[in-house]
């Protein structure tokens, strides 16, 4: 079989002949970004192929849909596309930093807050009854009674299955004493021999992007360790509709994305485990969030529902599904909790924020937004309950941005504008402060603050559109001689080699996805009869990085106060760690599903012509200028 070599990481794989270059990177754990879903539409897939190692023909021969997406000045570089070339021999490819998907871990901030520890599971020393002829009895009933006695409950349940991995273990039935771990205080769900005293549980974040993962110590109430990494669904688009598509095309397709999730959890899971010296045989509860297309997928369900009228999902339920079910590294009977979804674009992820706010968000009118791939909204009138959900589209994640990259080191992430007009920039370092300090891209946050920048420094109008060329030296013009981008960073300060840029359609792509979140959030408040906002709290890891004078700056939010805008953290992660340590809290989230009610924009012809007003970067549009 043909051995690819994958730098910087030299990570190699020998893969079939004829296999699609862009998924033999993610079979070998290479991310690759693929913003179209392999689709030959986006060229953001592009590698460099080490044409000394590699022989001329051992990639299919360059087509014409290719060469009309690679670099018009590959200046000698041999660039290919890994989803429009197949692998037909040795090759060695290079993974520019522009182009990587999931090599750098996305941020995932996180709230510490104390919850109180009243954990779904618990662990018993059951002391065993001896074997007597005189009255016979078998092992398991025997197990039974000592697990009444030691957790005071009348008729435990005792699976077959958790009785045969028990028999298993060396010296299983002489054991004077076994360790029992109950779910619901009466299911068991793991017996081991002798005494364990270690009582620990995953809280799991899965976005349309990125995965986190939180190991804790459920007796404790404490963080152990956590981990985040890409969602290596990605080959398949970075947005949920590309990815339903797949599945649609492809019925394979869902399997497929559920193990590469599920393999990917499993190395986050072993590597918390390991940096915190926990034992995943003491991993024995799990809860899981994310939006309902990653919960369908990551349950096994079809969710080519979601994207089609009525839009609905196929399961709303929360449900407990044992981890082997799923292929979960951790206690196999351990059940793992998903939260329920409320319809087709508003779950578990959505509950798990509303599941962190406490009665004063109930108070007034407040709105809650969490901005991503697909933006949800939700609106506490004086404790009513009401959501919505915007196709944004994946330019916040710096997707569909010509120099867009992940929020990794590396990504610039504030741009501003000095008195005398000089642009300048900050990047994310890395997390010990080394590495190389020259930029990659733009990350979301990053695209908002150079929007918001140069709007405020006369650069980009309220209609969007690039100031002439005469008015800035880095602003450049195109063929047809109007100004087409501003130059950031030159080829020398920049880690790729190559001009770091913010081009004329990237803002306009910023202004579609601004566009359908704030006409969203407007007929929201409409529809509530709401009139004016008490706070706005920023949810998700793209809202943690938002200056609120940026997002006010170009009317992604109504206009309030700037101190009454306030980032949240990840608070999908907090939610699903609070209903981790505390049981009480699965009962809560089943209440809020029931409260919420859902507005749904499809079909609304209100919605368009206020997509057309909100595309304007201003506080608020011009109506004139809009029409």
């Amino acid at each position: 079989m043909p051995r690819i070599v994958f730098h910087p990481d030299s990570r190699t794989a020998e893969v079939p002949r004829g296999e699609r270059l862009l998924t033999a990177a993610w079979k070998a754990g290479v991310g690759i970004k693929s913003v179209c879903g392999g689709r030959g539409k986006c060229g953001s897939c592009l590698v460099e192929v080490d044409a000394a190692a590699t022989a001329a023909d051992a990639l299919t021969p360059l087509s014409d849909a290719e060469r009309a997406l690679l670099p018009a000045d590959a200046q000698g570089h041999d660039y290919r596309l890994a989803c429009l070339c197949d692998v037909r021999g040795d090759v060695a490819i290079a993974v520019p930093p522009e182009s990587q998907a999931v090599r750098s871990a996305p941020r995932k901030p996180y709230t510490v807050t104390r919850v109180a520890a009243r954990p779904i599971v618990a662990r018993v020393t059951v002391e065993m009854e001896a074997a007597r002829m005189a009255a016979p009895s078998s092992l398991a009933e025997r197990v039974c009674r000592g697990v009444a006695r030691a957790a005071q409950v009348r008729k435990p349940d005792l699976p077959v299955a958790v009785m045969a991995e028990y028999s298993l273990r060396s010296g299983f039935d002489a054991a004077r004493e076994a360790t029992a771990t109950l779910f619901r205080d009466r299911h068991v769900i793991q017996l081991r021999p002798g005494r364990r005293h270690g009582l620990y549980g995953v809280a799991i974040d899965v976005g349309t992007t990125s995965v986190v993962v939180f190991l804790c110590d459920l007796a404790r109430g404490d963080i152990v360790a956590m981990r985040t990494a890409g969602n290596p669904q990605a080959i398949y688009g970075e947005d949920v509709i590309s990815r339903m598509t797949h599945v649609q095309k492809d019925p394979a397709a869902l399997a497929t994305m559920r193990r590469m999730l599920v393999d990917e959890l499993n190395r986050l899971i072993a590597e918390t485990a390991a940096e915190g010296g926990v034992d995943p045989d003491d991993i024995v509860d799990a809860v899981a969030v994310g939006n309902p297309t990653m919960q369908h997928i990551l349950l096994g369900l079809n969710p080519e529902p979601l994207g089609r009228g009525p839009y609905l999902p196929v399961w709303s339920d929360g449900v407990e599904v044992e981890a082997r079910e799923l292929g979960l590294a951790i206690v196999p009977h351990a059940r793992v909790f998903i939260f329920p979804m409320v319809s087709g674009y508003i779950g578990g992820d959505t509950l798990a924020a509303l599941l962190t706010r406490d009665a004063e968000f109930y108070r007034g009118n407040q709105l809650l937004v969490d901005v991503g791939t697909n933006g949800e909204v939700v609106l506490a009138r004086d404790g009513e309950l009401t959501a919505t959900s915007c196709a944004t589209g994946p330019v916040y994640e710096g997707a569909h941005i010509r120099c867009g990259v992940r929020a990794a080191p590396g990504a610039i992430e504030r741009v501003w504008v000095e008195p005398g007009g000089r642009i300048r920039w900050s990047a994310i370092r890395a997390a010990d402060g080394g590495g190389d300090p020259r930029p990659v891209g733009l990350c979301g946050s990053g695209v908002i603050s150079s929007v918001a920048a140069f709007v405020a420094a006369g650069l980009l109008g309220p209609d969007g559109a690039l100031a002439p060329p005469d008015r800035h030296p880095q602003v450049r013009a195109g063929d047809s001689g109007r100004a087409d981008e501003v130059l950031l960073v030159a080829p020398p300060f920049s880690r790729t080699g190559r001009d770091i840029v913010l081009t004329q359609k990237d803002v306009r792509n910023v202004q579609l996805g601004k566009s359908a979140l704030r006409a969203g959030i407007e007929i929201l408040l409409a529809e509530c009869g709401v009139q004016r906002l008490d706070r706005i709290l920023l949810a998700g890891t793209f809202g943690n990085h938002l200056e609120p004078d940026d997002i006010l700056r170009i009317g992604l939010v109504p206009p309030i106060p700037v101190e009454r805008v306030r980032s949240i953290g990840n608070a999908a992660g907090d939610g699903a760690r609070m209903a981790l340590f505390n049981r009480s809290h699965r009962r809560r989230v089943a209440t809020l599903a029931r409260r919420l009610r859902v507005l749904e924009l499809s079909g609304r012809a209100d919605f368009q012509e206020l997509f057309v007003t909100h595309t304007a970067l201003a506080p608020e549009p011009d109506v004139a200028l809009a029409a």
